[in-house]
């Protein structure tokens, strides 16, 4: 029998799952093509470690992208947002932020961060494109804000874990109306697709992710406990990609998972560093940013 040496070949796949992979030498199969290949998701840039200097992270919770396309994270430990170039991840700058325990964030048409906290001091604070306070929203109508989406007019979807509830507040931090009441347990994040007219909630008891239409009307669920493809421990972070994909971060075991528009699941990106995701972002060049509680830093998966 001929030889014919060894072959080294590279496969650089967009997606994570299973390949079916074909190999040809002068439009001949090799032996054994075509091979099956599962590929596991791992980050294609990790940014940050622990601790409190420049660059480093404690605690990562909320992440956003802003106007120029960097990303902006919440530490609850250090009490600050540090933003990080989206493309090196190089620490670009940060300011600290108030309240006891810092959570959500988002960025408004006009490039200013707001935050939410809960504990003492909670509230919702907006802060300028270089950090310093502009005001704080803090009324009767939401508790303990936690994850948050701000629409391009200024109004804002807030989760209220004590409400067992999301709150469309108008830009002053005014009540519309309250969204999921009598169905969520335990919202925690919250993203919306404004062209589709549809928000999506995290619940972390219900281990599911409830669809709503800003009006307040329940559209349908997804999800239930369990370690499978297409289920959830503890689902935290939520954002939607342009083409209306759904994508879920589990606080219980750090898996990150796509969903069709409907709530099907369609593929796993990959598993955080430290096993608990929080906050997720899409990037304008296709990654998702996902923020790693225990890991302390910001992983990015590739996606589109």
């Amino acid at each position: 029998m001929k030889s014919w040496g060894e072959w080294e070949i590279s496969f650089l796949p967009n997606v994570t799952g299973d390949h079916r992979l074909e190999v040809k030498v002068n439009s001949q199969q090799v032996r054994l093509s075509p091979f099956e290949v599962d590929v596991k998701g791992n980050p294609v840039l990790t940014i940050g470690q622990e601790g409190s200097g420049v660059g480093e992270l404690d605690g990562p919770l909320g992440v956003a992208v802003d106007k120029d396309g960097n990303i902006a994270v919440v530490e609850r430990g250090n009490k600050r947002v540090q933003i990080f170039d989206k493309d090196t991840g190089q620490p670009l700058r940060s300011f600290p932020v108030e309240g006891q325990n810092p959570f959500g964030i988002d960025v408004d048409s006009n490039g200013r961060y707001l935050v939410t906290s809960w504990g003492e001091n909670f509230g919702i604070r907006r802060y300028s494109k270089e950090g310093e306070l502009l005001n704080t929203l803090n009324t009767d109508c939401f508790q303990p804000p936690h994850g948050l989406a701000v629409l391009q007019d200024g109004r804002m979807v807030v989760a209220d874990p004590n409400k067992e509830s999301c709150l469309l507040l108008q830009p002053d931090g005014s009540l519309i109306r309250e969204i999921g009441k009598g169905q969520l347990q335990l919202p925690v994040f919250v993203s919306v697709d404004e062209s589709r007219d549809v928000m999506f909630v995290t619940d972390g008891s219900a281990h599911k992710v409830f669809a709503f239409d800003l009006g307040g009307n329940f559209k349908f669920d997804f999800g239930k406990q369990g370690d499978n493809d297409g289920e959830f421990e503890g689902p935290e972070g939520v954002t939607v990609d342009p083409a209306g994909n759904i994508i879920v971060g589990n606080a219980g075991d750090g898996r990150v998972q796509v969903f069709g528009s409907n709530g099907r699941f369609l593929r796993k990106l990959g598993t955080v560093r430290g096993g608990y995701a929080g906050g997720l972002a899409v990037t304008p060049d296709g990654y998702v940013a996902v923020a790693c509680w225990n890991g302390h830093c910001i992983e990015l998966y590739r996606y589109m």
